[in-house]
């Protein structure tokens, strides 16, 4: 456990030094390489202990391996992954070589979103950290690939270029089959956020809840690979701690970048050279898209209080509250007020992690930390 506090320290220390005062690129891009560069590490070189999923994701590596056949494996894993396996496999044989490869792809989308998006990059791997996302890059690997592959699509939905996003959004579904929900987001952030579009998530919301067994069944013609999980724990009826704080926490930073005024803020940006004699601009407003995206997060969070396995659908949507949450805190003027704010998320989102890790240890059993070589 000593490993959380000092990634915690490590993240603030690190933020205080080289995210404060005036800020420029170097300082930007060497805090993201150190913090995310000792992240890859931990993540890249963890023994097979370490994460839920960890050792069955060795084991499917190593019987592909082997065999040289992914048949076998497409009713249960996506063609996308089972690809990367057998790609991997000519490469090397021992196992850990996957765990290596896809760490490196998940570490490094999540620090080129957050260095690209992000004004306040330091804050916005705290959050990173002790919302559970960093946990769960040692847990959920497909789902982290899926996200890591949406966030590139979220270029493009900015840009309202649909072509590529769907392109990219079907290339996150051959990771998981659930970042096909994402398409949501094209229709979604059409909308424009105020009292009318509130409401008519919080109704869409219940109506969804009131009738998704019979969404779950109609998804399960479709989708018969997740068949398995019928009877099992995620459909128990019992509603998780872990939804209900995700879903507190994301009406906590949705109100408080409402608040802020941070979905009113426009900017131009770039969307092609078309023209030789000019360049093709639009105005592009970030706080409003991921107002929208969040809300929609919180709603299918919200749904999967009756199957809980949707919480981690959420993840698509709720993680861009690690970028929306320190930019609503940029909209602020009053230096004082910033830093009340600042330590208060601080201190919570840090009660927040370690509660969570004491409480409830089963959800990543990333502590304690061993590497692959010392088992």
């Amino acid at each position: 456990m000593w490993l959380h506090f000092f990634l915690i320290l490590y993240i603030l220390l690190l933020g205080l030094l080289l995210g404060t005062g005036k800020q420029n690129r170097i300082k930007q891009i060497t805090y993201i390489i150190l913090t995310f560069g000792l992240f890859f590490i931990i993540v890249a070189f963890r023994s097979e202990n370490v994460g839920n999923d960890t050792s069955e994701y060795l084991r499917l590596f190593s019987s592909i391996s082997l065999s040289g056949d992914i048949t076998s494996f497409a009713w249960r894993y996506e063609i996308g992954y089972l690809y990367l396996n057998k790609l991997l496999s000519l490469i090397g044989s021992h196992p850990q070589i996957i765990i290596i490869v896809t760490s490196f792809i998940i570490i490094f989308g999540f620090a080129r979103f957050f260095y690209k998006y992000s004004q306040i990059h330091w804050l916005s791997t705290y959050l990173f950290f002790t919302f559970g996302y960093y946990g769960a890059t040692m847990n959920t690997i497909r789902l982290q690939l899926a996200i890591i592959v949406i966030l590139f699509a979220y270029d493009y939905l900015r840009k309202r270029n649909l072509i590529k996003f769907i392109l990219i959004v079907i290339l996150a579904s051959m990771f998981h089959r659930t970042a096909l929900v994402f398409l949501l987001a094209w229709p979604i952030t059409k909308l424009k956020f105020n009292f009318k579009t509130a409401l008519t998530a919080i109704i869409t919301s219940l109506i969804l809840y009131i009738i998704f067994p019979i969404i779950f069944e109609v998804l399960l013609n479709i989708f018969p690979t997740y068949e398995y999980y019928l009877g099992s724990e995620y459909l128990n009826g019992e509603i998780r701690l872990a939804s209900v704080l995700n879903m507190l926490v994301g009406i906590s930073i949705i109100l408080f970048g409402i608040f802020t005024g941070y979905h009113t803020q426009k900017r131009e940006i770039d969307i092609g050279n078309f023209n030789v004699q000019s360049v093709n601009r639009t105005e592009v407003n970030d706080g409003q898209l991921m107002l929208l995206l969040l809300v929609a997060g919180v709603s299918i969070t919200f749904i999967s209080f009756n199957f809980n396995l949707l919480n981690r659908v959420g993840d698509y949507f709720l993680l861009f509250s690690c970028v929306y949450l320190p930019n609503s805190l940029k909209r602020l003027r009053d230096k004082n007020l910033v830093i009340v704010i600042v330590l208060i998320i601080v201190v919570l989102f840090c009660a927040y992690a370690t509660t969570i890790l004491i409480m409830r240890p089963e959800w990543n059993t990333i502590y304690p930390y061993n590497f692959f070589w010392e088992v």
